[in-house]
């Protein structure tokens, strides 16, 4: 040991323990004093650093406090120096130890500076209570908010529910009355049409037009409070049949207005294909009749993958949808033009939204120059719960 403390520093100066004239007491009271500031000096760092490796994803300032613990440690080395220099007169190493500190003192205290504003803004306990409190508070309300949130929608959807059954039950009670008046109002006009002068004629066809309108429409409803009702499972099968067997359903129309339908390259799609034929024939049926005077129709269908979607589009060189109404041709009964420009009852868009819900998707419409265009967007993995169907009740 003397020889390493020699070779550190060859100095030929004298320890202290001359200066202490060898008083033991004095050298103790010294050493004493020394190793136990040093003890605590090096606590202080262990402490530190255990704190760090605790939390030192929460504090932000983390170097600033190694910083000062290797401040604290270097304390404590020079009064360990303060002993070893009693009975080995190392002064050099002990001056550039304390020039050491006295550098790494001045870097603690210039790095705390700009900490303080950050230590100033931390609040105190009694701060962290009342936030704490204020937060269990707003919990709480949430919670209630929440509570009542799911109360309105389980509601609401009792009150959709009930509405849907009425529609149904409505809609389905109403064709018996109708069929009564289709058919008397045939027979009034086949038994007694040469004694019936030509208004008695003239409004008996209204009544057998007005018949066949409120039947077109009752058929509407129904189809639309049908839409999630049946036993169809999802299924994954290739889009380009269901479009082939909604064309087919259609296929005097085609022939009538001499349609053209682009669709390749379809893909396999897991869904309820039933429905998708039905949107698909309100929607290339649609492109058929909203065309103008003398226009042929052109309809195209392309379906891609966006990440967890199919994009399906629809596209037709008809009459087109003003900008201001591409949302509200959704809504059921909303119709464009009158009923002496094109037929129909409003309802179809009604039950492609309905059905583009039910498969947890989204439908909406574009304009474009000449004709318009149609977005479905529909879960590539439908959900494995649908909502429960609503059974309707025997109505005979």
């Amino acid at each position: 040991m003397n020889v390493l403390l020699n070779w550190l520093d060859p100095t030929p100066l004298m320890p202290h323990s001359f200066c202490f004239v060898g008083r033991q007491d004095l050298i103790l009271l010294h050493v004493l004093g020394d190793l136990t500031i040093a003890l605590a000096y090096f606590m202080i760092p262990v402490t530190m650093m255990y704190f760090l490796r605790r939390y030192r994803n929460r504090i932000s300032f983390n170097w600033a406090i190694a910083l000062f613990a290797a401040f604290i440690t270097l304390c404590g080395v020079t009064h360990v120096f303060g002993i070893i220099t009693i009975w080995h007169p190392v002064y050099y190493l002990e001056g550039w130890i304390k020039a050491l500190t006295a550098l790494v003192s001045l870097a603690t205290a210039l790095a705390i500076i700009p900490l303080v504003p950050k230590l100033l803004a931390m609040r105190s306990p009694q701060e962290l209570q009342e936030s704490n409190h204020r937060l269990q508070e707003e919990i709480l309300l949430r919670e209630s908010a929440e509570r009542n949130l799911r109360k309105s929608l389980t509601e609401q959807k009792r009150a959709a529910a009930e509405l849907e059954q009425f529609a149904y039950i409505t809609s389905h009670d109403l064709q018996a009355p109708l069929r009564n008046i289709s058919g008397f109002s045939r027979l009034l006009s086949q038994r007694y049409k040469s004694k019936l002068d030509g208004d008695a004629l003239e409004f008996l066809e209204f009544i057998e037009q007005g018949t066949r309108q409120m039947q077109t429409l009752i058929n509407d409803l129904l189809a639309l409070s049908r839409v999630g009702r049946t036993d169809s499972p999802f299924e994954k099968k290739p889009l380009g049949s269901t479009l082939d067997k909604a064309r087919r359903a259609l296929e005097s129309e085609f022939e009538r207005s001499g349609a053209t339908l682009i669709a390749e390259n379809l893909p396999e799609i897991t869904a309820d294909h039933s429905l998708l034929q039905q949107l698909f024939q309100n929607l290339v049926g649609n492109a058929i009749k909203f065309q103008p005077q003398g226009g042929k129709p052109v309809i195209e269908v392309y379906c891609d993958r966006r990440k967890d979607d199919w994009h399906i589009t629809v596209i037709d060189n008809g009459i087109g949808i003003p900008a201001d109404q591409l949302e509200n041709i959704f809504a059921v009964f909303r119709r464009l033009h009158g009923p002496g420009e094109y037929e129909g009852t409003g309802i179809g868009l009604a039950i492609c939204r309905k059905i583009v819900a039910y498969h947890g998707g989204q439908i909406w419409a574009e304009s474009r120059p000449k004709g318009a265009e149609f977005h479905i967007q529909i879960p590539v993995q439908p959900a494995t719960q649908r909502s429960p169907k609503i059974t309707p009740p025997d109505v005979g």
